[in-house]
């Protein structure tokens, strides 16, 4: 591989990564092994701490944005031949500028934190952009059926075998990090991020269909927050399903953030917000897909 053509800020980093021993292979590989467990991070920390040990400023996020200029470099090139609808291809490589250049109002992407873990997965056409959401390819772990309980489990099995067919693969949703997650609010955006994903899955005969576990489809959410409408609407109104409730939403899934109303209700246990279950069963977003072609036209 030549010479990473990173911004000025960035070049010493990448000399001294250079110089350190490792390959560009070996570089890629770090954010390739990135993944949502603590451990799979520990490896870039480490490498951090030593050039850092070397006198080489590392601090906020530079360090963490050479390592994805690696993997950048390398996934650009597979971008077109991706199995995914046109539209998101514009979006993969305006996140690529985006991980390269500190975008004003994006959060650092410092090894530890979530929004590493998912620059990570972009960086390595893992997550893909879709708009306010993302998505990854992975399904519904088997230690969820424990949580279902024992009223909902048969309905809930007959659902997931039947009509979703299966618990794995699909496009699991993620909520995009800052910036592109302030357009959640608006029904065209969150319409055109699902038209993108029921699109790509066209492209991906294997992906049973879309799926989320998370507060935002708790009833209770919608009541103070009517722009969760526009997140609930295929799984309420075209196909999709509501499947079951898997308890307690934790605190960190960030049902608290920017709503000091709400952390006053759940301070005075007035607010219990529950992780809960959707899904789209893959022929019922071909067929939303298919019925609004109009979307087409204004991505």
């Amino acid at each position: 591989m030549e010479r990473l053509n990173v911004p000025p800020e960035l070049q010493e980093i990448e000399s001294a990564l250079r110089s350190s021993g490792r390959s560009p292979e070996d570089l890629i590989a770090l954010i390739q092994g990135v993944g949502d467990q603590p451990s799979t991070v520990a490896p870039v920390v480490s490498l951090k701490q030593s050039i850092q040990s070397a006198g080489v400023d590392c601090d906020g996020d530079r360090f963490e944005r050479v390592l994805l200029a690696y993997a950048i470099a390398q996934s650009e090139p597979r971008i077109d031949g991706a199995p995914v609808h046109d539209s998101v291809k514009p979006l993969i490589r305006r996140e690529f500028q985006r991980l390269l250049e500190a975008s004003p109002g994006a959060p650092p992407v410092l090894a530890g934190t979530d929004p590493f873990i998912a620059a990570s997965k972009i960086a390595t056409l893992r997550r893909f952009p879709s708009g306010p959401m993302d998505w990854v390819v992975s399904g519904m772990p088997r230690s969820w059926f424990v949580k279902l309980g024992a009223g909902n489990l048969i309905p809930a099995l007959r659902f997931i075998v039947f009509e979703f067919g299966g618990i794995k693969p699909a496009f699991y949703i993620h909520i995009a990090h800052p910036p592109r997650n302030r357009s959640l609010i608006l029904r065209n955006e969150v319409r055109k991020s699902y038209y993108r994903m029921a699109c790509s899955l066209a492209l991906q005969p294997e992906i049973k269909g879309i799926m989320c576990a998370s507060w935002f489809f708790d009833p209770e959410a919608r009541k103070d927050a009517p722009h969760l409408a526009w997140i609930n609407e295929p799984f309420l109104e075209f196909g999709g399903r509501i499947v079951a409730i898997l308890g307690p939403a934790p605190v960190e899934s960030g049902f608290l953030k920017f709503n000091p109303e709400r952390r006053e209700q759940f301070e005075r246990g007035e607010l219990n917000l529950r992780t809960t279950l959707a899904m789209w069963p893959r022929k019922a977003a071909l067929a939303w897909a298919a019925a609004h072609p109009d979307l087409a036209d204004r991505l």
